[in-house]
């Protein structure tokens, strides 16, 4: 429990005061995101001026960050939270790469690949492999010896060569086995389309 959510509920101790404390939890427990006055309605199941009596009393107080967007109300804790690697990481990423990253996320399912989700997965895999040894790389070169570890230059480089061949064999494949998937779609599609002809002059 954190030293904030821990002088709330020494400060609503009392005992006609739990709602209020329940709306603090709720809220520590989801740091770094804007929680609107409908979902904690819904959570402690009492109308919303009843609500918003507590997210007034919580903000006055200085626990809360409050916000009113389309006539609705939302607030945040205010500070780290509950939130620990997760709230550091929303805090350094700027909120423009993390729309973009939500934008493109539902294009990496498996739905909308289809058959190329292997190759796309890989690539990024060894991608993200050569950026590592690359960076490996540069720490090597300032070690004593040129060796970390037991792991050589050379290793690294090799490591790095075969992850630049993979990752660019697997971009190549990606369109491959996505004509192989369509051209595999519209033979099954003749073969039904003919089966269920002869079934009907039959």
């Amino acid at each position: 429990m954190s030293r904030q959510l821990k002088s709330l509920e020494q400060q609503f101790d009392r005992g006609d005061q739990d709602t209020k404390r329940t709306i603090g939890e709720y809220v520590h427990d989801n740091p770094g995101r804007w929680v609107s006055r409908e979902e904690l309605v819904d959570e402690v199941e009492i109308d919303e001026s009843g609500v918003s009596r507590h997210l007034d009393h919580l903000h006055d107080e200085g626990y809360f960050l409050s916000k009113s967007s389309d006539d609705q109300r939302f607030v945040q804790w205010n500070g780290r939270g509950a939130g620990g690697i997760e709230y550091w990481i929303r805090q350094i990423i700027p909120r423009q790469a993390r729309a973009a990253g939500n934008e493109i996320r539902p294009l990496l399912t498996l739905d909308s690949l289809g058959g190329a989700y292997v190759p796309t997965f890989l690539f990024g895999v060894f991608v993200i492999l050569g950026f590592l040894c690359g960076i490996f790389a540069v720490i090597l070169s300032q070690a004593p010896g040129d060796t970390i570890a037991g792991v050589t230059m050379d290793q690294v480089v090799i490591l790095a060569g075969l992850s630049t061949i993979l990752a660019s064999t697997v971009f190549v494949l990606i369109p491959v086995v996505k004509l192989i998937e369509a051209g595999l779609e519209k033979l099954i599609q003749f073969f039904c389309t003919a089966f269920e002809s002869d079934d009907r002059d039959s």
